[in-house]
């Protein structure tokens, strides 16, 4: 709502009708394709869509385009999401799992950390409702390299959280734009406002 207050028109994908496909990937970057109707300015991923961000760009095209990575992990073309993790995180996700499964992402971690940047009991309801399981496939396919969408594209960093500063860094290094918010890895949804203002204003002029 706050984006589109200041004339933005907002498309949202929801992923989780996509996790089963046999391609996430390619499920993820066909569908924002179709959702953007038309060709878009700007295309945003938080968090773990960080690395998929690439190939979304290829998929939406467009002669400018600005990918924004949102507390994100950034893209490891040629590996997968258990291949881009130290050899102690691989194992701790592979112990995680159960026969071909993981549990859906709140299960991950201690709940008083989910209160903690949730701590509004409605809100942390509504965000955790109907959150699915992943297949262990999706963890373990590959994203290919990138194309001429990515290429082209304006790269921006918005840092939310201090568990993402070395990544900022990252970004920074390769020459994406980096904006930073003292606040915590949902901000999107716990201080939407501010969040926005930052978007804008690593955007904009």
């Amino acid at each position: 709502p706050h984006l589109e207050e200041a004339g933005w028109r907002v498309a949202v994908l929801d992923l989780r009708a996509l996790v089963e496909s046999p391609s996430f990937h390619a499920a993820v970057c066909e569908s924002a394709a179709d959702i953007t109707r038309g060709t878009p300015t700007v295309v945003v991923g938080h968090s773990r869509a960080g690395p998929y961000l690439p190939g979304i760009a290829d998929a939406v095209g467009g002669d400018r385009l600005d990918v924004v990575f949102m507390d994100a992990r950034l893209p490891h073309p040629g590996t997968s999401w258990l291949g881009s993790l130290p050899p102690e995180q691989a194992t701790w996700l592979r112990e995680l799992a159960a026969p071909g499964r993981l549990p859906t992402w709140d299960t991950w971690f201690p709940t008083h950390s989910i209160a903690e940047i949730l701590p509004d009991p409605e809100q942390r309801r509504r965000v955790l409702h109907g959150l699915p399981e992943l297949p262990w496939q999706l963890v373990s396919e590959v994203l290919p390299a990138p194309g001429r969408g990515w290429h082209s594209a304006g790269r921006v960093y918005l840092q939310l959280s201090a568990a993402y500063q070395a990544t900022a860094v990252q970004a920074e290094e390769r020459g994406y734009r980096v904006r930073s918010l003292d606040a915590e890895h949902l901000a999107m949804i716990t201080q939407p406002a501010r969040v926005a203002d930052l978007l804008l204003s690593a955007l904009l002029p």
